[in-house]
């Protein structure tokens, strides 16, 4: 189980989407949590302090983009946040990118994909 022991958040406004991470991520061995908000999401960040972020763009207290700065700085650990959304673009990327966003991918999306970008950015970390 290559996400053995990795905890991840993820801040989704969609409980299936959530839920699909939820079953996809325990069954490589995370240790999961979620949040429906920003504000759920922000409080369960700094309670558990995870390895990795999984993060929606479109809630519905507050847009992604403005909370990932302080996702990334309220963590000893500064987490990886991997942007998983709707939204395209190249402007949207690189204002993430600009945000602290470790990856970014778009929906709809292969479970596959994203958990190889989660175990590329743990794997890069052990190796530090």
């Amino acid at each position: 189980m290559a996400l053995e022991g990795c905890k991840i958040v993820a801040i989704d406004d969609t409980p299936s989407i959530r839920t699909f991470l939820r079953v996809s991520l325990e069954d490589e061995g995370a240790i999961f949590r979620e949040a429906g908000t920003a504000e759920e999401g922000v409080r369960l960040c700094q309670e558990i302090q995870p390895d990795l972020i999984v993060l929606d763009l479109g809630l519905p207290d507050a847009d992604g983009l403005d909370i990932l700065p302080q996702l990334k700085q309220s963590q000893t650990g500064r987490p990886f946040v991997i942007v998983l959304t709707v939204r395209k673009g190249r402007e949207v990327v690189e204002a993430a990118k600009l945000n602290g966003a470790d990856g970014y991918i778009t929906k709809p999306f292969m479970v596959e994909d994203l958990i190889d970008v989660i175990e590329e950015k743990i794997s890069a970390r052990n190796l530090q």
